[in-house]
């Protein structure tokens, strides 16, 4: 086949010029992959010539490093090898590099052993964006917070509106009620809320979380970075709820959505036959696991969060975008926060001094007709 002259040129300024690749240039121009090649003739030496061997005594003292990081590292690509020897003294090219580290990378993918934990032992934590709800002043995004029990499928779960450490610790809190007791450990992936620095295998908790888990006496774990399938449970109940609980259902409110679940809970997901033990289903599984979780201790830790919090010069504390406000005496002042998703108090040593609903809307003015009377009474 002839390449016309504008065509080849067309050709040759694009590989050479632009660095497409031949596959590229043949989809883009319509020309068969053979053409690219006889217009751009063959680029570098045949294998096994001097050329090609000249280029590869260029990497051999570099072979040893490339093995012993990918052997680290399986999944390093090629270019950030090329990287870390080109500052180390090599002067040969990509293409030789490249060529090497497709005979040496480990290949094959990772086997899975499938095993069954024991009863009372794990408990997969992990939320799920579940949609959004009306609020005033906006709108704010809805999640499902769930804790599976690896042994009995058996699942807690929750619709909460903030993913942040108090969120998680209510959550956790409700769950060990719900179910009478704490497995030995509770998995995670690596959120935020959960890991506030992570390097390898060393990790260091949200403080928040290890208060708790020192409480309740219960391990904290984390999955290994791109291992979703150590936490496969809690990912496989999510799915469960999303097709046969959220679908086709508005949630106009947290609090009917969350009775709404509790039914579904009772009724459909723990009345279900238990994936692995033949002729058993989730609720009998319970009934067994429960005798193994981890007492309670006689009282559980406060469900509130509780914490220093400012009082502005017009007697008013700020939390989530919102204004509460407190008796006037103490504006310019210093009180203590008590707040869970329920109720806001406020509170002057042991005194609480004002209490509020909690508001889930956006920068919105909560303030109690007595304040505004003491404020107009002292103007």
């Amino acid at each position: 086949m002839t390449v016309a002259p504008e065509m080849a040129a067309q050709i040759r300024r694009l590989y050479f010029a632009e660095h497409w690749k031949r596959g590229t240039i043949a989809a883009q121009l319509g020309v068969h992959p053979d053409v690219v090649a006889r217009v751009i003739g063959r680029i570098g030496p045949k294998p096994g010539s001097a050329a090609a061997r000249q280029r590869a005594v260029l990497l051999d003292p570099y072979k040893g490093f490339v093995v012993e990081t990918l052997q680290q590292y399986p999944r390093l690509v090629a270019t950030r090898l090329y990287d870390m020897i080109r500052v180390r003294g090599y002067t040969g090219s990509q293409r030789t590099l490249r060529r090497y580290v497709r005979q040496v990378r480990p290949r094959g993918h990772k086997a899975f052993l499938d095993i069954e934990t024991l009863p009372g032992e794990v408990g997969q934590v992990d939320w799920a964006h579940v949609g959004e709800i009306g609020v005033e002043g906006g709108h704010r995004p809805l999640w499902l917070f769930v804790l599976l029990l690896s042994y009995s499928r058996a699942a807690f779960a929750e619709l909460v509106l903030s993913l942040d450490a108090s969120s998680l610790r209510r959550s956790l809190l409700r769950a060990a009620s719900y179910f009478g007791g704490c497995p030995r450990v509770w998995l995670f992936d690596n959120a935020k809320t959960v890991v506030v620095e992570r390097r390898g295998s060393l990790v260091r908790y949200h403080p928040k979380l290890v208060e708790l888990a020192s409480e309740l006496h219960v391990e904290l774990r984390v999955c290994d970075p791109g291992a979703p399938n150590q936490k496969g449970g809690v990912e496989r109940i999510i799915r469960f709820y999303k097709g046969r609980f959220f679908a086709a259902r508005f949630i106009h409110s947290v609090e009917q959505g969350n009775e709404q679940l509790g039914q579904f809970a009772d009724e459909i997901a723990t009345a279900r036959p238990h994936p692995r033990l033949a002729g058993t289903t989730v609720a009998e599984a319970l009934a067994e696991e429960r005798r193994r979780l981890l007492p309670l201790p006689p009282a559980l830790p406060p469900i509130e969060e509780v914490r220093p919090v400012a009082v502005d010069s017009q007697a008013f504390i700020h939390l989530d975008t919102n204004r509460y406000s407190v008796p006037t005496d103490h504006a310019s002042g210093t009180l203590t926060l008590a707040t869970d998703d329920q109720l806001v108090r406020l509170l002057d040593g042991d005194v609480e001094v004002a209490r509020h609903q909690r508001c889930w809307g956006r920068k919105q003015v909560l303030e109690q007709p007595e304040h505004r009377q003491q404020l107009l009474a002292e103007r």
